[in-house]
């Protein structure tokens, strides 16, 4: 691994564990800059961070900082996905939030079409979630991807009878 490699990984590895000081000290010595960009996936620090699978990881406050350092927000990346959408596919709640917070836009499409709001079904009891995405001009009619039916048309044809989707249902429903 080569030593701008393991910088990185240094790095996600204390944004994980919200070690901001480590990931201040990380930067500074090592010559790394908040607002870089990967070349080939047009990653900034939000993305990378956002990546994995797990809902607690990284907290809110490693994202707050990124997000005080100036890293772009909405920026999407080659597959036309913004950190929103990577956080919502972690069912990393708490970054959403963070996220919606401080501006993110919940209907950015990517490249198949999909548009974080639609990622809602993956953390269907994070009402508070929904709520800021609709607050922030979520759109439940978007159609995603090649749906010939709106984000809150195919909820209620495939998850209308799920008990864990009703209340989802019935907050887009006052957007609609």
């Amino acid at each position: 691994m080569n030593f701008k490699t393991q910088i990185g990984v240094e790095l996600l590895s204390a944004f994980d564990e919200g070690d901001l000081v480590q990931v201040d000290k990380l930067f500074s010595e090592n010559k790394r800059n908040v607002l870089e960009i990967s070349q080939t996936e047009h990653w900034n620090w939000l993305h990378k961070n956002l990546l994995g699978f797990d809902p607690n990881k990284p907290p809110k406050q490693s994202i707050e900082y990124l997000i005080e350092k100036g890293v772009p927000i909405n920026a999407q990346d080659c597959y036309g996905m913004t950190p929103l959408h990577y956080a919502m596919r972690a069912t990393n709640a708490e970054a959403a939030l963070v996220l919606l917070r401080a501006g993110a836009n919940p209907n950015i499409p990517n490249q198949d079409n999909v548009i974080p709001l639609s990622m809602i079904g993956g953390m269907p009891k994070r009402l508070d979630v929904l709520q800021l995405m609709l607050d922030k001009g979520g759109n439940v009619h978007h159609h995603t991807g090649k749906n010939e039916t709106d984000i809150l048309a195919t909820l209620k044809k495939y998850c209308g009878d799920d008990e864990e989707i009703k209340p989802v249902i019935a907050l887009m429903e006052k957007y609609a």
